[in-house]
């Protein structure tokens, strides 16, 4: 018994091959969710054809979910070579040419008016 199919796999081949081996066991698979999928509609042949349809309906949609919801993570960063505030970017700027010139943290994070975990964050993200 599962909430949703997505909680079978991270991809649609994961949720399919765990439905296909649910299946080769025997197993019976009940999506709280859905629960048509736990009702019979008469003719075994197309029980299990109608099943697995919308089996790979769910996950496919299930995938896509997933794809679509890493593309909006979190918030653009403040200070940036690509900020939408000038004024931050020429602060970015600042701090990456102090930071290559081998200020000390606190000294950039003081003369720009930063904390020095902005400071710290910047150099983190060169170094990526």
């Amino acid at each position: 018994m599962v909430e949703a199919i997505n909680r079978l796999g991270r991809n649609y081949n994961e949720i399919i091959i765990t439905v296909t081996t649910l299946k080769n066991k025997n197993a019976g698979l009940i999506e709280t969710s859905m629960p048509i999928l736990a009702e019979a509609i008469g003719n075994p042949l197309l029980d299990r054809f109608m099943k697995d349809l919308i089996v790979q309906i769910l996950a496919m949609v299930a995938e896509m979910e997933r794809t679509e919801s890493k593309r909006y993570k979190g918030r653009p960063l403040l200070y940036s070579p690509n900020a939408k505030n000038p004024q931050k970017r020429l602060v970015y700027q600042e701090v990456v040419r102090m930071l290559a010139s081998g200020f000390p943290i606190k000294q950039i994070a003081e003369k720009n008016a930063i904390t020095r975990s902005t400071v710290y964050n910047i150099k983190k993200e060169l170094a990526e």
